[in-house]
């Protein structure tokens, strides 16, 4: 043990007395660590915002649109308007589609993405029956970057993803929209469900009453029918009948003409007779008002007069009846009280009359009432006939006339229709066959239509029942809850029903963080290989030791490798948690995985070079390069090939990177251990080769050492 340390300080004299070896030294231990940042730093976040929205990818939309339920729809501008508002990547909106490809061509883009004229329409072709699947053309620059292509595909999922959400959106929205719409149409509940309900019911009722009219069509078919059949058999007497008919309707109009001067003569008649009345009652008047004077001088009564006036009431209602009698039954309900009212007047004028001549005892004071009451009655009547006379001649007789001469206008019209027709009657006889035989082909439309509409009936019954039977349900009215909310919410939510909620587990905040293990493991097995390149593992005899044995020499000039390694180690770690800033949870367990990792990789490259001298340098880097692309340090290790699978769990650098994972991610369990332990087991196998196996390789290699130096070019 004391000469292993003899030759440590051998070495460490050698090289504090020389300027070169000690600059050489510092060198040694600077390098590795500016590797690892350098890598570290250039990949702190390539695939965040910040990075990729410097990628330059063209976008054109030369989409027309379309109409769905009358609503205008353009998919591209959509997906162009919400791209503006996207800073994932440096989209730049061109205004034609050969700009976008040139740049493309030209470098000036990475990609470029072009939404074609018949975009929308092919879209929402699936409502016309006829799918056409939609294409959104992707021009990629492959020359330009091998990585590029991989970070700008994020565009293409990007676009992808607004395509479908703007599509689902407008739908959604579109369709309710018209939803909202047959929502309004029921201003009670505001229920689609309801709306439509009624508009079901509508309907049914509508092709019930479709269903009655095509009854009574079928009805009239059938009377016509029957009609045609009559008039086929009643063709022959038709002539004599239209003759007939002349004859008739000359004699109504000679009829008529006299009813004119009858009608003007019953006028003059009842204009008279109620003169008549009214100057019969003023002789009553009179004679009553003479015969009161009489008995009020005489106090007793003479009763002449008034007998006179009693005989002429009688007279009096016979002229009044046969005034009325011709039209008191078209009256009004009015007139008719009216000409009551005078019919009871005269008869009470008449009853008053009678006692006044009963009783020959009435004193002056009984004959003034009597008389007031009598004159009284007498002035009303005269009221009620003027009034009554007014009537007729202002209504009754200009209605008489209207309808004299509206029936005189028929039987003129009446008669040049009978004038004007047709006698060549063999003509309408084919008229009506030919009629008859369309009647009957109507006829079984008919039935055919009545049949259907039944059956529609039927069918629409059976769909009310169910809607009514669905209403009723719980997650119906759920959705129908949904359904009747605002359009353009429910548009988003249809076209992003999911939220998914990432929930970190050993969350790294960053790119270059979590490629800090890697490069840091590989900055460390570089600062070996560098170290092993420039630092002879041979020993050259040492003062004070008279014999140096293998063992001794293998440890003595390892110590030197030993603490340069930790130094390069110490410098990189220091670096990557307070330069660099790498996330990390335990930065002590983060220096230790390293400190063991740079211990095992500078014993097995040192180890390898003891026994096979520049050969074992050469199958360090060999190690080092499979390591790189088959131990996971960038993409997961069951992308790589097959062989990779194999074997990288056979080499010290997954265990170094995964315990370095387990500080900077989170520890989990014994992970961090397990894998340290792991790594000591190389320890044992470095030890083996530097110790063991190199012993059958000290000559073979001591002559390739001089076989080299022969050369005259070979170190």
């Amino acid at each position: 043990m004391r000469n292993i340390f003899k030759i440590f300080l051998s070495d460490a004299r050698r090289i504090s007395k020389n300027v070169v070896a000690v600059v050489v030294i510092m060198g040694l231990s600077i390098i590795p660590s500016l590797y690892a940042w350098f890598n570290i730093f250039s990949n702190w976040d390539p695939y965040g915002p910040d990075s990729t929205s410097n990628l330059k990818i063209a976008v054109v939309s030369a989409d027309k649109g379309a109409e769905v339920a009358g609503v205008s729809v353009n998919i591209g501008s959509t997906v162009i308007d919400t791209l503006k508002g996207n800073t994932t990547m440096g989209w730049v909106f061109t205004d034609t589609v050969d700009e976008a490809v040139d740049g493309v061509e030209d470098n000036s883009y990475y990609a470029a993405l072009v939404i074609p004229e018949e975009f929308t329409e092919d879209m929402i072709s699936f409502l016309g029956g006829k799918i056409e699947n939609p294409d959104i053309i992707y021009y990629e620059n492959e020359k330009k970057n091998a990585i590029a292509p991989k970070i700008t595909a994020k565009a293409k999922t990007a676009v992808q993803e607004q395509v479908n959400a703007a599509f689902v959106s407008t739908l959604a929205e579109t369709i309710m929209k018209v939803g909202g719409s047959v929502a309004d149409a029921d201003p009670q509940t505001g229920s689609v469900t309801d709306a439509v309900l009624d508009r079901l019911n509508a309907l049914s009722d509508n092709l019930r009453n479709y269903i009655s009219i095509l009854n009574s069509f079928v009805s009239i078919m059938s009377s016509a029918e029957s009609i045609v059949e009559t008039s086929q058999v009643m063709l022959p007497g038709l002539d004599s009948m239209v003759s007939t008919g002349q004859d008739t309707v000359n004699t109504m109009e000679g009829l008529l003409i006299a009813g004119d001067a009858t009608a003007d003569s019953a006028t003059q008649m009842v204009n008279y007779s109620l003169d008549m009345v009214n100057n019969t009652l003023d002789s009553v008047s009179s004679v009553i008002q003479n015969d009161m004077n009489k008995l009020k001088n005489y106090e007793q009564a003479v009763g002449s007069g008034l007998t006179s006036s009693k005989a002429m009431m009688p007279y009096l209602g016979q002229l009044f009846d046969s005034a009325v009698s011709g039209w008191e039954g078209t009256a009004d309900d009015e007139t008719q009280v009216q000409i009551q009212n005078i019919r009871d007047q005269l008869n009470a004028i008449e009853l008053e009359l009678n006692g006044l001549t009963e009783n020959g005892t009435a004193t002056a004071g009984d004959i003034d009432t009597l008389e007031n009451q009598i004159t009284g009655q007498i002035a009303a009547c005269k009221q009620s006939v003027t009034s009554l006379k007014d009537y007729y001649t202002y209504t009754v007789k200009p209605q008489l006339d209207q309808t004299m001469n509206e029936m005189h206008d028929s039987m003129v019209t009446t008669t040049a229709i009978l004038n004007g027709i047709d006698a060549d009657f063999s003509d309408v006889e084919y008229v009506l066959r030919d009629y008859q035989k369309t009647l009957e082909n109507g006829k079984a439309s008919l039935n055919d239509s009545l049949t259907m509409a039944q059956n529609l009936q039927n069918g629409l019954s059976d769909v009310i029942a169910d809607i009514l039977s669905l209403e009723q349900d719980e997650q119906y009215q759920e959705i129908m809850d949904i359904v009747e909310t605002d359009p353009t919410m429910l548009g988003n939510f249809i076209s992003s029903p999911v939220n998914l909620d990432t929930v970190g587990i050993f969350e790294i905040e960053n790119y270059g963080s979590a490629m800090a293990p890697f490069y840091t493991i590989l900055a460390l097995w570089v600062g070996a290989l560098i170290l092993v390149a420039i630092v002879h593992v041979k020993v050259e005899p040492v003062e004070g030791i008279d014999e140096i044995k293998p063992y001794q020499a293998y440890f003595g000039r390892y110590i030197l490798f030993f603490l340069v390694g930790q130094t390069q180690t110490l410098i990189t770690v220091l670096g990557d948690l307070f330069y660099i800033h790498i996330q990390c949870h335990n930065p002590f367990l983060f220096w230790l995985a390293a400190s063991i990792s740079s211990f095992v990789f500078t014993l097995f490259i040192y180890s390898l070079t003891v026994a096979f001298g520049n050969v074992g340098e050469a199958l360090a880097i060999v190690v080092m390069v499979i390591q790189v692309a088959g131990a996971g340090g960038t993409f997961p290790i069951q992308t790589l090939p097959e062989i990779y699978q194999k074997i990288y769990k056979y080499f010290p650098f997954p265990y170094g990177m995964d315990a370095m994972r387990e500080t900077i991610g989170g520890i989990y369990q014994l992970d961090y251990w397990k894998n340290i332990g792991t790594l000591g087991i190389y320890i044992i196998i470095s030890l083996v080769i530097g110790l063991v196996v190199a012993i059958p390789f000290r000559k073979l290699m001591a002559k390739i050492e001089q076989s080299k130096e022969n050369t005259g070019i070979m170190i």
